[in-house]
């Protein structure tokens, strides 16, 4: 049935039911059966892909139809804690799809370079320059007071720093994958590449090996899957415009970013919290290298199993 039809048939019970709601008709006898009817007219209403403004106008109108008969608020489908304990995770789950792409991406072009360049180090020079390596390698000695990008800088501006880096490319991996995905591949491909040849490189020499991964391992586990949640949110998005469905493409837009939008938000504050940790703790010299790598270590295990686990049995 089309939406014009369906309007047209249902007019009536909407309007009697905001009579009663704007208190012109003042015999609410009727307003449990009419509820009911209005229930299932949302109902069809989300099932057969109308425009998101009659579902809104709908859902409102059975929101103050259960005020009215219950007197209570009718309990928002998402909260801030549902977010992020619920939704959230099995949104991820639920995209497993995707997100084995985005990891493949990043992590196969990542360990193909990264052995490459182990097993045959000259490759290396193909992918960075003889000054950027001499740079890292210079960045990571155990003489440094810090390691990583920060240098002798304060804490608080490096923190900036790495708030926009991490935004940066989140939001260009987000982006990317709105066009079709594509572009948001390449993007995590590269970071992969940056990550396995520096990786490799530096993991040949005994006295930077250490010190770089255990600067990495730290906050990796938010930075990297934060990454690879807003590339799968973008690629999600550019799907639902390659391949709308029933529904227009801006329709088809509206809902997908209302059900992506726990993995946007998510994703978003892990690149964020991965900055505090990098510019505080994990460029810090006067934490020992085996506590790095047992607290990296324990949060990659912590959001492995937030995502597997987390939101199980609660939708």
């Amino acid at each position: 049935m089309k939406q014009v039809q369906f309007e047209a048939d249902n007019a009536a019970l909407w309007t009697e039911i905001g009579a009663i709601l704007d208190g012109s008709q003042q015999d609410q006898r009727a307003l449990p059966a009419l509820y009911r009817r209005l229930c299932q007219c949302l109902a069809l209403c989300s099932q057969r892909g109308y425009s998101p403004t009659l579902t809104d106008h709908l859902q409102k109108m059975v929101g103050a139809c259960h005020r009215r008969l219950y007197g209570t608020v009718v309990e928002r489908p998402t909260t801030l804690m549902r977010w992020m304990l619920v939704d959230f995770p099995c949104r991820v789950r639920a995209e497993w799809r995707l997100l084995l792409i985005t990891c493949l991406a990043f992590f196969g072009v990542g360990l193909v370079v990264g052995l490459l360049v182990w097993y045959q180090p000259q490759w290396a020079y193909s992918f960075a320059s003889a000054q950027q390596l001499d740079q890292f390698r210079e960045m990571y000695q155990p003489s440094r007071i810090r390691v990583g990008r920060g240098g002798s800088q304060g804490d608080l501006m490096m923190f900036g720093h790495y708030i926009w880096n991490n935004v940066s490319i989140g939001f260009r991996s987000f982006a990317g994958g709105i066009f079709g995905g594509i572009p948001a591949l390449i993007s995590l491909g590269l970071n992969g590449l940056h990550l396995g040849v520096i990786g490799a490189w530096l993991s040949r020499d005994p006295t930077t090996v250490h010190q770089f991964w255990s600067f990495v391992i730290t906050h990796s586990s938010l930075e990297i899957t934060g990454l690879l949640l807003c590339a799968m949110s973008g690629i999600r998005l550019g799907l639902t415009l390659i391949h709308p469905g029933r529904l227009t493409r801006a329709h088809a837009l509206y809902s997908a970013s209302q059900t992506m939008f726990p993995v946007i938000v998510g994703g978003s504050l892990m690149t964020m919290f991965a900055a505090f940790f990098e510019a505080f703790w994990s460029g810090s010299g006067a934490i020992p290298i085996q506590v790095k790598y047992a607290v990296g270590g324990t949060g990659w295990a912590l959001v492995i199993g937030f995502f597997l686990f987390a939101g199980r049995g609660k939708q």
